[in-house]
């Protein structure tokens, strides 16, 4: 018997106390297992980069796919979108055949929120020192290993400012 829609049915959205909006699990979800794909418009980064130096693009909700390409959940996109950053994460993020994929990394109870860590760069690739990520980029999660900042950690050796 094929399995309806409704049977993969995991998330709802609703408000987050980390930030917002945010997706929680309506019943439990295996560890490993594919929540959602993220979808949205496919933008060339440098493309996307511009518009938002024109104000005519927000980086609300765009997830980077390779470096040079990144897909914006504001346009066409899912509830994956309202996933919310977490630096102590239960999903993580696999792109296969191109299509960015939330996988549950841990076992996760019903009416928890899915968090996966943004690890966010700067675009033009350096370094932004730790003070400045944290009043730039701020974490809410509120975990015990929280980075205080949604940028990606940065590498041993690096100045942390």
């Amino acid at each position: 018997m094929t399995p309806h829609i409704a049977d993969r049915d995991f998330i709802l959205v609703r408000d987050s106390p980390i930030h917002g909006r945010g997706v929680f699990a309506r019943r439990s979800i295996p560890r490993g297992t594919r929540v959602i794909a993220y979808a949205g418009r496919r933008w060339d980064t440098a493309t996307l980069m511009a518009a938002v130096a024109r104000d005519e693009r927000a980086l609300t909700y765009v997830l980077d796919l390779d470096g040079a390409r990144v897909i914006d959940g504001a346009e066409d996109g899912n509830d994956a979108r309202f996933i919310n950053h977490s630096c102590a994460p239960n999903c993580e993020v696999y792109v296969f055949d191109d299509t960015p994929y939330v996988y549950a990394k841990t076992e996760i109870a019903e009416g928890t929120e899915l968090t996966f860590d943004y690890m966010l760069q700067s675009a033009e690739g350096s370094p932004i020192p730790l003070s400045v990520q944290r009043k730039l980029l701020p974490c809410h999660c509120g975990t015990d290993r929280c980075r205080g900042t949604m940028a990606a950690p940065l590498r041993r050796g690096r100045a942390r400012g």
